[in-house]
């Protein structure tokens, strides 16, 4: 328990000394779109979510147990009218690493991520919003 602790505690530290260093390109860069060209009420379309990540640097996955240490990538949609999401978020090709430390085994992603969120059209011009938390590790340094 104390080493996830510790774990926990040296990942708060990192992001929140990220959040003060000054750097040009964020390591993660998110862009969205929707499976299907046109989109009708009554679809079933898929949101994508793409992140292109510098070469250094891998993004947790969101499809393992967020209490082992490092916090799994979460997408938080706003519920509207609109729309109604089916299924769970999805991730597309994560690795799988057994970490020594932490006692267990998590997913991740290099160079880009995707995810997938299948929803329902339930009117015209659907509104989507939401907002994401991830975290980013570099290979190199450990940040």
């Amino acid at each position: 328990m104390m080493v996830k602790l510790r774990y926990m505690i040296s990942c708060i530290g990192i992001m929140l000394a990220a959040e003060g260093a000054a750097q040009t390109v964020p390591p993660a860069r998110w862009s969205h779109t929707f499976s299907a060209g046109q989109v009708r009420t009554g679809d079933y379309v898929d949101l994508i979510f793409q992140v292109a990540l510098d070469e250094t640097y891998y993004i947790y996955s969101n499809d393992f147990d967020g209490d082992i240490g490092p916090p799994p990538t979460e997408i938080n949609f706003e519920p509207h009218k609109s729309y109604r999401l089916v299924g769970k978020l999805t991730p597309l090709n994560a690795t799988e690493k057994y970490d020594e430390v932490l006692d267990a085994t998590y997913r991740y992603m290099d160079k880009e991520a995707v995810f997938r969120q299948k929803v329902r059209i339930l009117s015209e011009h659907p509104v989507i919003k939401g907002n994401y938390t991830y975290l980013v590790c570099s290979i190199t340094d450990g940040k």
